[in-house]
């Protein structure tokens, strides 16, 4: 059971509700840090109240922070993309980190803030390895991602910290491997378009090893977060092979999933190569950083 250090530091995560956020917490409380959320319904210890898109925050705990880490923004692949949509999807994060960089005053301990962005914010161009010097995409995620860094930048104005662009995470509760592992159980699993199509991942557990060590080297800057890069063929072949099930079926068209999903099919029929190489530059090392490492860490050989 974890303990809290009075010598060790006083985390808020904003977006702390969700599987990065839950998870992000068990990693900073087994160290021996106080964790609190930012939540509308503030109704546990360790919560605290805030509403973004009505600017109002419960203050009486700020002044303790020193590290704020910013993981807002309603899900991208939970609904469809309407208008209303898509504006929510961007507001949640644009507007919400604007209110939080309002609030750097009142944190007069804070020391170091870690904001999350997206790797999907580079040109759909296969083949290229994208760095973080590459330029933005012109797509909507990619529009999303550039208005949401340039609001990160406000609270980096302030405080020290680092951007990271996350890629799929890959955990064993819940997200894109729980989506996957789902039709592959039933015997329904097949690889999704050409199946060519490259995606960057990271296991949550590296991703989590990740923040805790941007904060201990008080990194600077962005950074492609990813463990590796791997098609969609392989991945579903892989967690096909580790679930013991066949792969039956032939490939999903890519017209069929436009159909399905409208313009959140870019989601999965993307094609997109990152390079990490700036953060292992830093002095980080993934744990893992093929596919069977991976899955060998969720699932149990039968």
């Amino acid at each position: 059971m974890s303990t809290v250090r009075d010598d060790m530091p006083t985390v808020l995560i904003a977006g702390g509700s969700g599987l990065i956020g839950g998870h992000l917490t068990r990693h900073f409380k087994d160290r021996g840090f106080r964790v609190y959320k930012l939540t509308r319904n503030a109704r546990k210890q360790g919560h605290i109240f805030w509403d973004p898109q009505a600017e109002k925050m419960n203050t009486s705990k700020l002044a303790k922070i020193d590290v704020l880490v910013n993981l807002v923004g309603e899900n991208i692949g939970s609904k469809r993309w309407t208008s209303k949509r898509k504006a929510q999807i961007l507001s949640s994060r644009v507007q919400s980190t604007h209110f939080l960089a309002s609030m750097i005053p009142q944190m007069p301990n804070l020391k170091y803030y870690i904001g999350a962005s997206g790797v999907n914010c580079y040109e759909n161009l296969p083949g290229k390895v994208f760095t973080e010097d590459d330029v933005y995409g012109s797509d909507f995620l990619a529009t999303v991602v550039k208005e949401w860094e340039a609001a990160h930048q406000l609270v980096l104005k302030q405080v020290t910290g680092s951007v990271l662009r996350i890629s799929m995470v890959l955990s064993r509760h819940g997200g894109s491997l729980q989506l996957m592992k789902l039709p592959i159980s039933l015997g329904l699993g097949s690889p999704i378009g050409t199946g060519e199509q490259t995606n960057p991942w990271i296991h949550i557990d590296d991703l989590c090893r990740l923040m805790l060590f941007a904060l201990d080297n008080k990194l600077e800057g962005t950074f492609n977060a990813l463990g590796n890069n791997d098609t969609n063929n392989e991945m579903t072949k892989r967690l096909a092979k580790w679930l013991k099930r066949p792969l039956l079926l032939p490939n999903i068209p890519a017209f069929m999933l436009r159909l399905i999903l409208g313009e959140r099919a870019v989601l999965v029929l993307s094609d997109l190569r990152a390079s990490n190489q700036k953060l292992k530059q830093a002095g980080f090392s993934f744990k893992y950083t093929s596919l069977d490492s991976v899955f060998k860490s969720f699932f149990k050989k039968r």
